[in-house]
């Protein structure tokens, strides 16, 4: 089964594709407070984010919960890092690629008693997120939760990986996890 969510990931434009359990996939609950800096604009705005996405301990015991992690990876180019709008403009991209991925996944059998996608950033689906309104979420069939929620600590697990976070083109590489029971 692993080996048909790479092909799917590969058709959609992912580049590489790391396995880990999932239980090894390094956390640290403490960095939640990043997520509380709302230095994105997300928190308090998304229901894929924190608080509403759960308390980080929760999260990370249901991420080292699941048996096996998969870690695509895919470049983006940004002329410029200092440029937010440039910068969030890939992150959605890529975040729309974990979006296809999911969707791709539930057309053959996957849901979320087995599965979770996680990527960069926060859900951007719905200009204004339903949590902003009152209402529920619009799409959870395909709104997928921030990595960061999860306190993952992306640094350690790239160099345990051996993945680079500036790709071999000289881009940003941004992450999507795909947790399997």
């Amino acid at each position: 089964m692993y080996e048909e969510i790479k092909k799917l990931a590969e058709t959609i434009g992912f580049e590489e594709c790391k396995e880990i359990p999932a239980r090894l996939i390094p956390c640290d609950p403490s960095l939640r407070r990043f997520c509380e800096q709302n230095l994105c604009g997300m928190y308090h705005a998304s229901y894929m984010c924190p608080p509403a996405m759960g308390n980080a301990a929760t999260l990370i015991a249901q991420l080292h919960n699941f048996k096996d992690a998969l870690i695509f990876t895919k470049e983006y180019q940004i002329a410029d890092l200092t440029c937010q709008e440039g910068y969030l403009g890939q992150q959605i991209a890529h975040e729309r690629r974990s979006q296809l991925l999911w969707k791709s996944m539930q057309k053959i059998g996957f849901d979320s008693k087995n599965a979770r996608v996680l990527a960069a950033g926060g859900c951007h689906l719905c200009e204004e997120c339903g949590i902003k309104t009152g209402e529920p979420c619009r799409h959870p069939d395909t709104a997928i939760h921030s990595v960061s929620g999860y306190c993952i600590e992306v640094a350690k697990l790239s160099k345990t990986l051996g993945i680079d976070f500036v790709g071999k083109n000289g881009g940003v590489v941004f992450y999507t996890f795909v947790l399997l029971k």
